[in-house]
């Protein structure tokens, strides 16, 4: 038949038509799997690359979290220092506002007040020792706070680096994780098209085995003759199909839609089949020519089983 949208059974498209057209959909699955291995290499590469990024990633969290944990125990360190270094201040402060309210810091004075030489000595050495003592105290203080200010900021700054390097690789792995995404719905779009095209390689090959194998039939041979009024009968091969589309004459494709050879039924005539029904001859196609005619049906399982059968039609010009 001659239809708008598919053609079949019936229609000029022969099963060579159709064998070519799924030879060319072969072909376009061809490239389809070219294009998937190519997706799926890429996808290797790029998981690669993604867990390599996530380890650095892990690797410098790990290693900024390290840093922060000594900048915290270096920085109770400091306070401890600089609590004792203000508290050998506080205690100097104190030794020299009691010498101050004595009176008693003349060094000779204390020798001249002792009792004894030796007294006197140890006076002099208690003072001596109690200021080398405080000068000590406040220099160690002074040394451990400068030396674990200086860490704490060379921590802060291996810190600062750590955080800034693992922001690249967070923005590295979350564009790679992108990347992954976008490859893995091309190849999902990829397998799609191939399913598609592979359900249609079917459906064109079962239409095409079809075709060749209701053409098979032999043809009664029909010489037209002078047309003659009335209701006639013939022998003709009718052959069953199921495409949807509209028919030569404008009507779409149903039950009844009979095409034909119009230089042995005119178009519009009705036809009585055995076994069908009666129906209209509405469409015609190059393959029909002669005493053939194709019957619709709604299903392709109903258009197998009527299959190819030769018949007496009557025909109702």
């Amino acid at each position: 038949m001659a239809l708008a949208t598919l053609p079949g059974a019936g229609s000029a498209e022969t099963a060579a038509d159709l064998q070519q057209k799924a030879d060319s959909l072969r072909a376009e699955n061809a490239r389809l799997a070219v294009g998937s291995r190519s997706a799926v290499e890429s996808l290797a590469a790029i998981e690669s690359r993604l867990a390599d990024a996530r380890a650095e990633l892990a690797s410098f969290k790990a290693k900024a979290a390290d840093v922060q944990d000594r900048r915290r125990a270096v920085l109770e360190e400091l306070g401890i220092a600089r609590g004792s270094l203000r508290a050998s201040r506080r205690a100097l402060a104190e030794r020299l506002r009691e010498l101050y309210e004595e009176g008693d810091t003349d060094t000779l004075a204390i020798v001249l007040g002792s009792g004894s030489l030796s007294a006197a000595l140890d006076a002099v050495e208690t003072i001596d020792l109690a200021a080398k003592q405080d000068k000590s105290l406040m220099a160690s203080s002074r040394a451990a706070s400068r030396r674990l200010a200086g860490l704490e900021r060379i921590l802060a700054n291996q810190q600062r680096e750590l955080e800034q390097l693992a922001a690249v690789r967070a923005a590295a792995a979350a564009s790679l994780a992108a990347a992954h995404a976008e490859r893995m719905h091309t190849i999902a779009t990829l397998q799609a098209a191939r399913g598609s095209n592979a359900t249609q390689i079917a459906e064109l090959q079962d239409r095409a085995r079809m075709l060749a194998s209701v053409r098979t039939p032999t043809t009664p041979e029909f010489v037209p003759g002078v047309p003659v009024s009335g209701p006639r009968t013939m022998t003709v091969t009718a052959t069953g199909y199921s495409l949807p589309g509209n028919t030569a004459s404008g009507m779409p494709v149903g039950w009844g839609a009979i095409a034909v050879d119009p230089a042995v039924i005119p178009i519009g005539a009705r036809v009585g089949v055995p076994g069908y029904g009666l129906g209209v001859a509405a469409d015609t196609g190059g393959a029909i020519q002669g005493a053939r005619i194709d019957l619709w049906f709604p299903t392709v399982e109903q258009a197998r089983a009527w299959g190819s059968r030769v018949v007496t039609i009557t025909v109702h010009s």
